[in-house]
């Protein structure tokens, strides 16, 4: 991400982490050692590049035991593999929330212990923490009420679905609206990703634009509540029906002839090469590609979530039947350390579940300063940067219960290396997780702003978007809906060129003809 002058000249290192407030070295004190672990094995099943390797050795190190660790691509990848695949052979997955319910409602996972994850419930945003507890699956309990997700699932990570794209070459006004897919002047500059449900989101929503529309035209006018506007937003984006897939069917494919092509996980690097000038990307990814374009190619992008809507969408682990469940548990706890999810989100990019205070001054020392806070110790190599008083000041010093208006310890910035002055509030997400009279906002630089919004969107961002539900009895046509699209060929350029055959071959026996009659002629002659 790109600094003030006076921050990118006493930063040390080309990488992200050399800006953290929180260490990335792994702690390796045995702090949660437990013997009777000693020996065990641990079978996990995750997305590609979404954990920081060297904290699985760790907490090898520290148990005692081994972990398998193996990656998919998608949720049906997984999906495929888990029903193929005697029961224990994993311990922990990772999926997203509509196959957590698929997985539910076909007896694949079991329940979790909650009371078995008490750092992930200590340290768990509570309002997002909440949402798992708002999905419902089809799976019954004994007192007739339905099981939720939280009763199956720890989350992990959780984002929004948007546009990440180059400002030089992509107006901002028309990344406001998922027509920017379909729109001429963008041939051929777009990618997509090679995912079923993610590019039936862009389908759904383009197809029922005008509907869409209206609902926030009257939440923007005080006709309904913001609950409301987002009900209406949910209930059009779970829209599966036969006639809604022929509709998506036909988006789809006049959007295919438009864009550049399908893409899994080649989209996030693509565009910071310049092959592309658009993504369809996970804001994870999405974060990932401008803060590696800022630093390595010198160059800036943005992200947005079209005001028709979007997804936000939650990651969270589950247990296989037959599962090693204490282990799994033990792992689950783990990542959700303070400073373990610091970590993990510095080298993942996304945005994980867990609120602490570890992870709120790493975020903010991403983007640019916040509060000064007499109970907090700031260290100058971690160019920590704090607001007071309606001034900036850098922490120089290794300092501790100092105002910043000491000159030991704190240097005043000039105006001109301020971050921006308007405050983004994220109480919504760490309030109740900071030290008492610690407040919970950000104030980011000005190039930095986008990226921070990206991490965490805004209120008015999250009343915008719905989480998937699972297709159920209709994924089957949702399939093969899929693959018409995928199949499908512009016949235009194939009748051109065989309307011109077709024109030479007449004209070809035309002229023959008319050879033929003079030559003839003129024998007769």
């Amino acid at each position: 991400m790109k600094l003030p002058i006076i921050l990118a000249l006493i930063i040390t290192s080309s990488s992200l982490a050399s800006s953290l407030s929180v260490s990335s070295e792994i702690n390796h004190q045995k702090r949660y050692v437990n013997d009777q672990f000693q020996g065990q094995t641990l079978t996990v099943y995750n997305s590609s590049d979404y954990i920081d390797e060297e904290l699985i050795s760790a907490f090898e190190e520290e148990y005692g035991v081994k972990v398998n660790y193996y990656t998919f691509d998608t949720n049906e990848t997984m999906y495929n593999q888990l029903t193929l695949q005697k029961e224990g052979t994993y311990d922990l997955v990772c999926p997203s929330e509509y196959m957590i319910q698929r997985l539910v409602s076909e007896d694949l996972i079991i329940p979790i212990d909650r009371s078995k994850l008490d750092v992930y419930n200590t340290y768990a945003a509570q309002n997002i923490k909440n949402k798992l507890d708002e999905m419902y699956t089809t799976r019954v309990k004994d007192d007739g009420t339905y099981y939720t997700l939280g009763d199956y699932a720890a989350g992990y990570m959780w984002g929004t679905m948007g546009i990440v794209y180059d400002p030089e070459y992509v107006s901002r006004e028309d990344v406001k609206t998922w027509d920017v897919f379909w729109n001429p002047e963008y041939y051929k500059m777009a990618s997509i990703k090679n995912s079923m449900r993610d590019t039936y989101v862009v389908g759904i929503l383009h197809a029922y634009r005008d509907e869409l529309n209206e609902g926030k035209a009257k939440f923007e006018a005080g006709e309904i509540t913001g609950d409301e506007y987002n009900d209406i937003v949910q209930e059009i984006f779970n829209r599966h029906g036969e006639e809604d897939i022929a509709l998506v069917k036909q988006e789809l494919i006049s959007m295919k002839e438009n864009i550049y092509g399908f893409e899994v996980d080649s989209g996030k690097n693509d565009i910071i090469t310049g092959k592309i000038k658009m993504n369809l990307a996970w804001s994870g990814d999405a974060v990932y590609s401008i803060d590696t374009a800022a630093e390595e190619a010198d160059k800036y992008l943005e992200y947005a979530v079209p005001e028709e809507g979007s997804n936000i969408w939650y990651d969270a682990w589950c247990l296989p039947k037959g599962a090693n469940e204490d282990l799994a548990y033990a792992f689950i706890n783990y990542l959700s350390d303070p400073e373990n999810a610091a970590i993990n989100m510095n080298y993942i990019g996304y945005t994980s579940f867990i609120a602490s205070e570890s992870v709120f001054d790493q975020v903010v020392s991403w983007y640019g300063a916040h509060e000064y806070f007499e109970g907090t110790t700031y260290y100058s190599e971690n160019e920590d940067v704090v607001h007071y008083n309606d001034s900036f000041y850098l922490c120089i010093n290794d300092s501790t219960g100092n105002l910043p208006t000491d000159e030991e310890y704190f240097e005043e910035l000039s105006e001109e290396d301020w971050p921006l002055t308007e405050p983004v509030d994220l109480s919504y997400y760490f309030e109740g997780n900071l030290q008492e009279g610690k407040q919970p906002i950000a104030y980011p630089y000005e190039d930095s702003a986008n990226q921070l919004e990206a991490q965490y969107p805004t209120q008015e961002i999250i009343n915008r978007c719905a989480f998937m539900n699972d297709f159920g009895e209709d994924n089957g046509d949702v399939v093969i809906m899929w693959s018409q699209v995928k199949a499908s060929t512009n016949m235009i350029p194939y009748y051109v060129i065989l309307g011109v055959g077709f024109f030479i071959v007449i004209a070809y026996f035309v002229i023959k003809l008319i050879i033929d009659k003079r030559e003839k002629k003129y024998y007769q002659q």
